[in-house]
């Protein structure tokens, strides 16, 4: 007896990921790009490649001026990267038609210099290209969205990285990946963690020695507002705006640093201050540093309270590996919200620090 058809079944179509989020809703994003096969590309033991990771950060910091785009976090390992970023579409219709043009031919130049610099050309070739309206409504959409933003970044350092070696083919593994961060907790746990990728893998022993991060931007800048509070003459100069009562150095010791001031860094939540974040990194770092063996700092709890996260958990976390990857991360509030404007019953992640929290146990 012939056995009964049984059509073949297959698993769903991933969504596109314009459908996956609504940047107005959930803007900030972890994204993450590995290179081909996960070989050591960017750098490994020998240092050959060491290089590359300078190429990364120096693509990034140009693009985050190009693009609409704050970056609230990034590190650049030997062989991938992460950086925590919101794509501003919203803020593209204020640029002018030159102001775009500009902007495009930053991220893509019609000639560079052999490190890739941009050569942008003269005003009046600038202006004759803004004439054309339809080029500039097309590059002015595409100057706001997140697909084109790591498109760009990951395919010149993929046509550089080529041309040094000799060679063609694909540099990059796959496109890339991206986490939904639903609040504050999530989205200051996914910096600190991006952040401290060196020190768990043993590539510097502190914050201010981890080359090719955020934290030491943020750390350079707060040195450098430090050295300019305590310069002879500050007080000819009078108070700086601000609110009363209020250190300067306390409230905006990252202006001077390219990536997103910790002040704009918020989800739903209370801004982290700069010595809040700092602290947090450092007293983290030293404990990883310190093999998990060293007492977990005091310094840590009241920060971690004011984000309604508990010390336990945020070691967990950060001593872990693959924790800011799935869909969404934050809270079980936020993750139902998510699941239900997904149309889903969850959404999956597989961050320790929100899996045993007061707000799970509640659920």
């Amino acid at each position: 007896m012939t056995e009964p058809y049984v059509p073949a079944t297959f698993p769903p179509m991933r969504r596109p990921r314009r459908e996956q989020f609504d940047p107005a809703r959930h803007p900030w994003l972890h994204c993450t790009s590995r290179c081909v096969r996960k070989a050591f590309l960017c750098g490994g033991k020998d240092g050959r490649f060491d290089h590359r990771r300078q190429w990364v950060e120096d693509r990034l910091r140009l693009l985050a001026g190009a693009f609409a785009v704050e970056v609230a976090s990034y590190a650049v390992m030997s062989n991938h990267f992460h950086v925590v970023m919101r794509m501003l579409p919203g803020s593209v219709g204020a640029w002018s038609a030159d102001d775009v043009v500009r902007r495009w031919w930053t991220a893509y130049p019609p000639s560079s210099l052999p490190d890739g610099t941009p050569v942008l050309p003269s005003a009046a070739v600038i202006q004759a290209r803004a004439q054309d309206a339809a080029w500039v409504a097309i590059r002015r959409t595409r100057l706001g969205e997140l697909q084109w933003f790591m498109k760009t970044l990951k395919e010149g350092l993929s046509r550089r990285a080529n041309r040094e070696d000799e060679v063609t083919g694909t540099f990059w593994q796959a496109r890339f990946h991206s986490v939904v961060l639903l609040d504050q907790a999530a989205l200051v746990a996914c910096m600190a963690y991006v952040d401290l990728n060196p020190i768990r893998a043993k590539m510097a022993d502190r914050p201010e020695r981890s080359a090719h991060t955020s934290v030491r931007q943020r750390i350079r800048a707060r040195q450098r507002e430090r050295l300019r509070d305590v310069r002879p003459g500050l007080e000819a100069r009078g108070p700086r705006e601000g609110g009363a009562g209020e250190a300067p150095s306390a409230r905006d010791a990252d202006a001077g640093a390219w990536v997103a001031p910790l002040a704009r860094c918020v989800a739903g939540g209370r801004a982290c201050s700069v010595d809040d974040y700092l602290t947090l990194v450092d007293r983290t770092g030293r404990w990883l540093r310190a093999g998990k063996r060293g007492a977990i700092p005091p310094e840590l709890a009241p920060i971690l309270a004011r984000l309604d996260l508990r010390v336990e958990d945020w070691i967990a976390t950060m001593a872990g590996w693959r924790q800011f990857i799935g869909v969404a991360v934050g809270h079980h509030a936020g993750r139902v919200l998510d699941a239900a404007a997904r149309g889903l019953a969850r959404v999956r992640h597989t961050c320790a620090l929100f899996v045993r929290g007061r707000d799970d146990a509640a659920a």
